[in-house]
């Protein structure tokens, strides 16, 4: 691409600074700061809006190219202990997830730069097994000689008889059913001494002549370890039932990954403390070949949870050189402004968010940017590559949109929370320090052919500011560090088109803010479902596990706790917290076709809902029934969510409007409320797929709206925004700002 970049933050407070790092394929670039009002350039609609801001970012740039080197691995440093002059044995579990794909991938190695000296345990291109040996002007090569098999787990060991110039290659499938196929390859090569290198040493990479990461392992390696001796064939066998059955006094390093599943370390439990860094972001706490189903929780049973899954497209901080640093002025307004780029007739726009200190809020109303969601739809090329959905079901795809940017994803093996890995692994993390291409306020998702995640919440920020309504914004970082305190500064919360991912502590936050007055209108639907962390050690990444929910991936049994936190993952439905309990509506059906109108209901007629109602014929008995930005047409679409007493709807909700037995056979139920297979699980004959609008008061004054419909705003700027979903929207946020009261919990 002509230009891309990120932040190094999402959100960001007056008087702080913000760093931004651009790639540009020409040598000068023009920046300039805006704020953005609305994103989606559908003609349709009010088209990409933004407004200049005055600032010293304004002018021209020097500008290079900046390149992501993804790969997941673990260095050490260089320590003399590695230099193995004599014998040596390497030994580790692994489980290789992609033996046959014609590529070297690195086991354990250090070998220097320029690739002459030093040694390597490798997969070769053919899938077998090799030990490579340098001495810095020859260089040698034993192989096992036997494939790999995918997806399986061995024992393997490599091995150096310097004075009889002898190298083995040891490899044992593990399993009592593959005893059999246990391999033993052996060479005398001419060979004198090792030469070595100060070059770091790598488990899952080898070094390449820049001093980066390259031959990046995809699948499980666990407990590699380095001895200074030749390990009998004997002994290999005790060391692959337990590999604590043979002495240690001639161990070099042992890396157990059970210790800090947590942590960016690899701790070698060894004599001399040769503790690695681990890169770009591999899955931890992931199951090892020792794993017995018996436990499921890591730390409880850490001994079985020894291994790391590292893939060749893992990636972390792109970590690139620093292009433009700003401090944003002390009296700045909160809102969602944009590094704007320009090179030639290309232009792109980083996108990021001002919002107030805490204590010093700017307006009643706080605009929850659902970062979270848009970290785990970042990147997403799955649907567009139309990889899952068959075509009938996803009729909007348009493969030709935003072409550069999807790409741009494949040749630099990017993804969302929603991708596979390319060993079809799903991805369990995600980080805000790459470029995320479809986090720009213009975006337009492929696979719905319309705006999604931040270019739909821009509509309603938008509409916010053409009816006239003053609002803060923050993120869902803001809400994980500053919980309750947050948003207690506000008289109303709005949460947007597609709030999905949710920690705990934004939970408690928003349970606690609405026990005790506050009021909160949910405008989207799949709201909070999926349980998500931030890493402690590094809050611009955050984790899920996906199991129980509607999903499309799962993680591998075993697997389902996160590393980051040790808490289950999967939807929180499944940890006691379903969505009802807080919004009172909660996933119901999901659909990408089109949307449509709502039906009135009886409770929209309770007095208790007047003000929601004014400036509505409600005898019309159907609202939302317009154009839209989003799936075209309809308030009610995408995806859904309806009141459920039983998952924690209050008993007094009023049910203000359904689309129940409006959607088309597009639409299906939601797999966690699936226990048989059938044929009624459409839109057209199931009564649970379908969007609830519900309203409810909370204790101490306050009060929860909410629409269900990620679709409900694509029609807010419908006929220069007058129609009754503008009317009924704009009713409510006024009540709710207002310091008029809202009547209590009936009963």
């Amino acid at each position: 691409m002509q230009l891309t970049g990120y932040a190094d933050k999402f959100s960001v407070k007056p008087g702080e600074p913000i760093e931004f790092y651009v790639s540009s394929k020409q040598l000068k670039y023009k920046a300039e700061l805006v704020r953005v009002i609305h994103g989606d350039p559908n003609p349709k609609g009010p088209g990409f809006k933004t407004e200049p801001v005055l600032s010293d970012i304004e002018g021209e740039y020097d500008g290079h190219e900046q390149i992501l080197y993804g790969g997941s691995h673990i260095i050490v440093d260089h320590d003399s202990s590695l230099n193995l002059e004599n014998d040596f044995t390497i030994t580790s579990w692994i489980y290789p997830t992609m033996p046959d794909s014609g590529k070297s991938q690195a086991i354990v190695t250090k070998l220097s730069k320029e690739g002459t000296k030093g040694y390597g345990f490798f997969i070769n291109k053919r899938g077998e097994l090799s030990l490579w040996i340098g001495d810095g002007n020859n260089s040698d090569c034993i192989t096992s000689g036997r494939k790999l098999r995918k997806s399986n787990w061995y024992f393997v060991a490599a091995s150096f008889d310097q004075s009889s110039g002898t190298v083995k290659i040891y490899q044992k499938p593990m399993g009592w059913t593959q005893g059999s196929e246990r391999t033993i390859s052996e060479k005398t090569i001419d060979f004198n001494r090792i030469q070595f290198t100060e070059d770091p040493l790598y488990i899952a990479a080898s070094i390449d002549a820049n001093g980066k990461h390259r031959k990046g392992f995809n699948g499980k390696i666990e407990r590699p370890m380095i001895h200074k001796e030749v390990i009998s064939i004997d002994d290999l066998e005790k060391l692959s039932i337990d590999s604590d059955q043979v002495g240690k006094e001639n161990i070099v390093a042992s890396w157990d990954f059970s210790v800090g599943m947590s942590t960016q370390i690899a701790t070698d439990i060894g004599p001399n403390g040769l503790n690695g860094k681990v890169v770009n972001l591999p899955l931890r706490a992931a199951i090892g070949h020792n794993w017995t189903g018996e436990n499921y929780i890591a730390e409880e049973s850490p001994s079985e949870y020894g291994a790391i899954h590292f893939h060749e497209d893992d990636i972390d901080d792109a970590g690139w050189d620093l292009s433009i640093k700003w401090n944003v002025p002390k009296e700045f307004r909160s809102g969602i402004y944009a590094l704007k780029t320009i090179s030639g007739k290309k232009n792109d726009h980083i996108p990021f968010f001002v919002r107030p200190h805490l204590g010093k809020p700017q307006s009643r109303i706080g605009f929850l940017l659902e970062t979270n969601t848009y970290l785990a739809y970042g990147n997403e090329h799955v649907l567009d590559a139309n990889e899952v959905m068959p075509t009938d079901l996803v009729p909007n795809w348009n493969k030709d949109i935003n072409r550069d940017e999807l790409d741009y994803l494949k040749k630099n093996n990017l993804h969302s929370m929603y991708d596979f890995k390319v060993d079809g692994s799903g991805v369990a993390y995600q980080s805000r320090k790459i470029p995320i291409l479809n986090i720009r306020p213009d975006f337009i998702t492929p696979s719905r052919g319309g705006p999604h995640c931040l270019t739909a919440d821009l509509i309603i920020a938008d509409w916010l500011e053409e009816k006239g309504h003053a609002f803060d914004v923050f993120t869902s970082e803001d809400l994980e560090l500053d919980g309750k305190k947050l948003l207690e500064q506000y008289k109303v919360i709005i949460l947007g088109t597609h709030p999905e991912y949710w920690t705990m502590n934004m939970l408690k936050a928003m349970s606690s803010y609405l026990a005790n007055g506050g009021r909160m209108m949910y405008l989207g639907g799949n709201g909070l479902y999926w349980v998500t962390s931030f890493d402690p050690e590094r809050p611009h990444v955050i984790e899920i596990r996906r199991w129980g929910g509607t999903e499309i991936w799962k993680a591998e049994p075993g697997e389902y706790y996160h590393s980051t936190t040790g808490e289950l993952g999967g939807i929180w439905r499944k940890r006691g917290w379903p969505p009802q309990k807080i919004a009172g509506v909660g996933f119901a059906a999901q659909g990408f076709d089109i949307g449509t109108a709502y039906e009135l209901q009886e409770d929209s007629n309770d007095s208790r809902v007047d003000f929601i109602f004014e400036g509505v014929n409600r005898d019309e008995a159907i609202i939302g029934d317009h154009p839209s930005l989003m799936l075209n047409h309809g308030a009610a679409g995408d995806e859904v969510d309806r009141l459920d007493f039983g998952l924690g709807t209050p008993p007094h909700a009023l049910l203000l409007a359904t689309s129940a037995g409006r959607h088309t056979k597009a639409y299906h139920h939601v797999i966690e409320e699936m226990f048989t297979t059938d044929s009624a699980q459409h839109g057209e004959v199931n009564e649970f797929v379908r969007s609830d609008v519900v309203f409810f008061e909370t204790p101490k004054g306050g009060a929860v709206f909410s629409t269900g419909s990620i679709n409900w705003c694509g029609v807010l700027s419908y006929n220069e925004y007058n129609n009754d979903i503008s009317v009924i929207t704009n009713n409510v946020l006024k009540r709710f700002t207002s310091d008029e009261p809202l009547p209590q919990i009936p009963g």
